[in-house]
């Protein structure tokens, strides 16, 4: 039959979908998709364990486990297709295939083939699909490592791996630390629907016989779920100088998490440490985030907190600001102290530290200002930086009460 000319167009713009790395062109309007001149089936057909595979020469064992690792990958590269073979067809290696690393290749491949179409198709179908899977070779697969891969992958899957919980924590008990490492990573990335692993995460948390690493995610997990029943051990790991602190600053950002959460009672205990001449740089920093996390139940800390001024750090002095500019309302009595450091950090060697400074006078707006103040911020709306002036303008706007913010 003869198309005319502009139908032959129409049908070569409609019937391209996509255009393999060699060239090779998939035609939409075929049966299954093609990638680099092979149909999807010859692709599947190289994912099959050679007869009497574990009888063949290491030669040939190892040319039929380059077949399957090419069939894996040509798959993955297919995903754009949303074939619906695509994924059973990973599963099939993932479940019978004899060598372990085919079989890790398999569940990572999956993993981002899930991805890739619940994106593509605004569906989370191929995640749930995958996350089941994944969730079987957790618990069943006689490898460690592929059992550490699945729950890795777990953890790119969430919310939909929050069926996988249970296998998740069973997981995290084991002796291993790459699978005990990648439970708890992606129990921690689950967050609040992790809830059920939070005596888990206590347990790890106290364990100072544990990997550095899955106690920092424990650590992290409990921030997540905002557990105060963690922190007296969060808080022994912060205070401990024997703590490396790839530890105590995990600990601390865990803290950091809960917020007000964490309450009064630590409070004076973190500015004590913020304030300590041992305390890393790091760690000061970690801490004065975590009081300024707890906003106004940050204030039994400002004694700490006008010392902190005084730190060689600027970016200590100028988060610690930040903090006071919380608990303002909080300090009553001991105000005008407060209110004085703070006006002498406006003459701040640091930029951002007299920034920070400011900023804060104008947190505390015109109901805790006095003239002192006003004509202090005047002042500095004729500075010779810029960002001083503008910044001094907004703040004087607000401490006279005519700002619209």
């Amino acid at each position: 039959m003869c198309i005319p000319g502009k139908f032959k167009v129409v049908l070569l713009v409609f019937g391209v979908i996509a255009i393999g790395m060699s060239g090779t062109v998939c035609l939409g309007f075929q049966d299954e998709p093609v990638f680099q001149g092979k149909k999807f089936s010859e692709w599947e057909a190289l994912l099959k364990v050679a007869p009497g595979f574990e009888k063949l020469p290491d030669i040939e064992k190892e040319k039929s486990t380059r077949s399957r690792r090419a069939g894996l990958i040509a798959m993955e590269l297919m995903a754009n297709s949303l074939d619906k073979r695509i994924l059973p067809a990973m599963v099939l290696v993932l479940k019978t295939d004899p060598d372990e690393k085919i079989r890790e290749t398999a569940a990572l491949s999956m993993t981002r083939v899930a991805l890739k179409m619940a994106e593509k198709t605004k569906s989370a179908e191929a995640r749930q699909y995958t996350t089941e899977v994944l969730k079987e070779a957790l618990e069943k697969d006689k490898s460690t490592k592929v059992r550490e891969t699945a729950a890795s992958s777990l953890g790119k899957l969430v919310p939909e791996s929050a069926t996988a919980v249970p296998a998740l924590i069973m997981a995290m008990r084991q002796k291993d630390t790459g699978l005990r490492v990648a439970a708890v990573d992606a129990l921690r990335r689950l967050g609040p629907d992790a809830r059920d692993a939070a005596p888990d995460f206590r347990a790890l948390a106290s364990d100072n016989t544990s990997d550095i690493i899955s106690r920092s995610f424990a650590f992290l997990a409990l921030g997540n779920l905002k557990d105060v029943a963690s922190i007296p051990a969060l808080l022994l790991v912060v205070q401990d100088e024997k703590m490396p602190l790839e530890l105590r600053l995990p600990a601390t950002n865990a803290i950091s998490m809960m917020g007000g959460e964490a309450g009064c009672e630590i409070s004076e205990k973190l500015g004590m440490l913020l304030v300590h001449e041992n305390t890393p740089r790091d760690l000061k920093i970690a801490l004065v985030v975590a009081l300024d996390n707890q906003e106004g139940f940050a204030h039994p800390a400002w004694k700490s907190m006008i010392a902190a001024l005084k730190d060689r750090d600027a970016s200590v002095r100028s988060i610690t600001l930040h903090c006071l500019g919380n608990i303002g309302t909080k300090l009553q009595k001991d105000f005008k102290a407060a209110q004085a450091a703070v006006l002498l950090a406006v003459n701040d060697s640091s930029l951002e530290v007299r920034l920070a400074a400011i900023e804060t006078l104008g947190r505390w707006g015109p109901e805790l200002s006095d003239d002192e103040v006003v004509k202090k911020i005047e002042a500095l709306t004729k500075d010779t930086s810029k960002e001083m002036r503008e910044t001094a303008g907004v703040v004087l706007k607000k401490l006279k009460g005519n700002s619209s913010n």
